[in-house]
């Protein structure tokens, strides 16, 4: 994993808490005027620009705290904050992804799934951010946000608590994983007192794809001697090493023992905790680089877009120094190749159509199926004992009761269920449009690179990463039974004796709720399904508009370079200079780019 390098020669400032000033714009602000100066060439799409735009300007750096669980993550943020602000204890706790920023005064916020929000005190943290509090995510919670008068958060940064990954609580992982494309640095916490496993070790193979700094802790540092401390770390670092590709820094230190010393302004106590050696790499990570990591991986995306519009520029250059009949034959070398290339996204979009759909035929209509006969006979055994704490009403008061409580069951029920689902189907949309994003531009690579061999022009290929998720917003409109048939049958019911029509009444009852139960499933499906369809055609859209560009680009090129073969010599020349202009200008911008991602390994 790599980290960017501070650009800046001044002397960095104090707060009044005794936090460093950040002086450090360097790369900032030459990123800003490498977009500035990249948007005003017409070769490079605008709407690309435009993206990159609005991720540097949106200011906001994310250091999420991963690990797996009982690592003891949520410890080393109250360490930090010198508070006990998130939830601790012996078992897996926390459930939910808690976002930490700064505010004048401490609040609390709850995010839902249905995309409402309400207020609350931190002692509500444990009601709807922890497993204990909240199992298996039963409220609905999508994140929760604490805003916190901490010097820490005071210059942009958001700290972000993750539920623990490898627990027996799968969704816990589902949610962690989720969160790594949003990670501009990542503070990875590891304990002494269990080695470094296979899952935290194939989760470092993926964190180094997306941060730009991994901060390494090995937390409970406090539970060894000396001797045993030096074995833990040096075993630490050799897997580490080997995971990373390259040396990286492990900081041995405990949480509890930073907290207690923080909270006791006790310079022993912070002492013996090793955390302030920590805590100082990271204040001028803060200071010098907070910025640059997050330019680092932007930078890259407007490289891709200069290599892309430097080769297509070179492409119609070469073909004035090429014979028109080499050029014609190259041209239908690369026109069949083109057409191979178009098959294959066509094959894409027909692969990543058949997976959606089973997504949605098989994996949605299979849970469906599974809930609602559990959801059925659950509700038709708990009748029984609501009839018999009802069934001295009326005859029409008790149809009443138990038509409400059928449709309070499954409304219930089911909006329970779709929660679950929808947090499982958001994480497996989205490791079907890694995978296919993934494809999609190794296939726009290869025409690259089938062109730069064709020409004789080399090229170079730059990863950039794609998120994609399914649009949140997921309502189903919940069935009740027609009026005209319901005053029928409960009319009939209503003039028997009661003795007789009481047992009738319970049975139309346990009917109603197995229909209710069954139409809430047609529908909850249904709606899974369109959602599906529609994210996917909009992830299909964005993957064959990436390759259709890239092909026109490469296409307009050729076919340019055939104009210019056939024009006058003046013509030709006149050409040639406006390529060799823009080539040059591209150069300066591409330099200037590549500064911005070279990095040092992450030490």
């Amino acid at each position: 994993m790599t980290q960017t390098l501070a650009r800046t020669t001044h002397s960095p400032g104090q707060s009044d808490n005794g936090l460093p000033v950040s002086t450090a714009t360097a790369l900032p602000d030459d990123f800003q005027q490498c977009l500035a100066d990249a948007e005003t060439l017409e070769c490079i799409p605008l709407a690309e620009m435009q993206t990159l735009r609005q991720r540097f300007e949106s200011n906001v750096f994310n250091l999420v705290v991963m690990g797996e669980f009982k690592r003891g993550k949520s410890s080393v943020i109250n360490a930090l904050i010198g508070e006990d602000v998130l939830p601790v204890g012996v078992v897996p706790l926390t459930a939910i992804a808690t976002i930490l920023e700064y505010g004048e005064e401490s609040a609390v916020h709850i995010l839902f799934q249905d995309g409402t929000e309400t207020p609350a005190d931190l002692q509500a943290l444990w009601d709807f951010a922890t497993e204990k509090g909240n199992p298996d995510n039963k409220k609905g919670v999508s994140e929760v946000r604490v805003s916190w008068p901490s010097p820490w958060l005071k210059s942009g940064v958001r700290l972000i608590d993750t539920p623990g990954i490898g627990s027996v609580y799968r969704h816990n992982s589902d949610i962690t994983y989720g969160l790594l494309p949003r990670a501009d640095a990542v503070l990875l916490v590891l304990s002494v007192d269990q080695p470094i496993g296979q899952v935290e070790y194939d989760f470092l193979k993926q964190v180094r794809d997306y941060a730009g700094r991994i901060f390494f802790l090995l937390n409970k540092a406090d539970l060894l001697t000396p001797t045993d401390l030096a074995e833990s770390q040096d075993f630490t670092s050799r897997v580490i090493a080997e995971a990373m590709d390259c040396s990286a820094t492990l900081f041995p230190c405990s949480a509890r023992l930073a907290l207690e010393g923080r909270k006791n302004d006790s310079a022993e106590q912070l002492a013996q905790s090793g955390f302030p050696a920590f805590t100082e790499v990271l204040k001028l990570f803060l200071e010098n680089d907070k910025g640059n990591a997050l330019v680092g991986s932007l930078a890259r995306g407007l490289l891709r877009l200069l290599f892309q519009a430097k080769f297509s520029a070179e492409l119609t250059l070469s073909s004035l120094t090429v014979p028109v009949d080499e050029l014609r034959n190259k041209v239908k070398a690369f026109e069949n190749k083109r057409e191979e290339m178009a098959q294959e996204g066509r094959d894409f979009s027909i692969l990543l159509e058949a997976e959606v759909r089973h997504l949605a035929d098989h994996d949605v209509a299979a849970d469906v199926e599974n809930f609602k006969a559990g959801l059925s006979g659950e509700i038709e055994a708990r009748m029984m004992k609501h009839f018999d704490s009802v069934r001295h009403l009326s005859s029409h008061e008790l149809d009443e009761s138990l038509r409400q409580y059928a449709v309070e069951r499954v409304r219930t029920g089911w909006d329970r269920f779709r929660r679950d689902e929808d947090e499982k189907l958001e994480a497996a949309f989205h490791r079907i449009c890694t995978r296919f994003s993934g494809k999609i531009n190794a296939t726009v690579d290869e025409l690259y690179r089938f062109s730069s061999d064709l020409f004789a022009i080399p090229f170079d290929a730059v990863a950039a990463d794609a998120d994609w998720g399914i649009p949140s917003g997921f309502y189903y409109k919940f069935w009740e039974a027609p009026g005209s048939i319901r005053l029928m049958t409960t009319s009939f019911l209503h003039a028997l004796p009661k003795f007789l029509g009481d047992r009738l009444i319970l049975k139309d009852a346990r009917k109603y709720a197995r229909e209710l139960a069954d139409t809430q499933a047609g529908r909850v499906r249904y709606d899974f399904a369109q959602r599906l369809d529609k994210s996917m055609c909009a992830f299909e859209k964005g993957m064959c508009e990436r390759l259709t560009v890239t092909l026109t680009h490469i296409e307009s090129a050729v076919n340019k370079g055939l104009e210019l073969a056939a024009a006058s010599g003046a013509e030709a020349d006149d050409e040639a200079k406006c390529l060799n202009t823009r080539l040059e200008a591209l150069a300066v911008l591409v330099k200037r780019a590549q500064l911005l991602t070279e990095p040092a390994r992450s030490n």
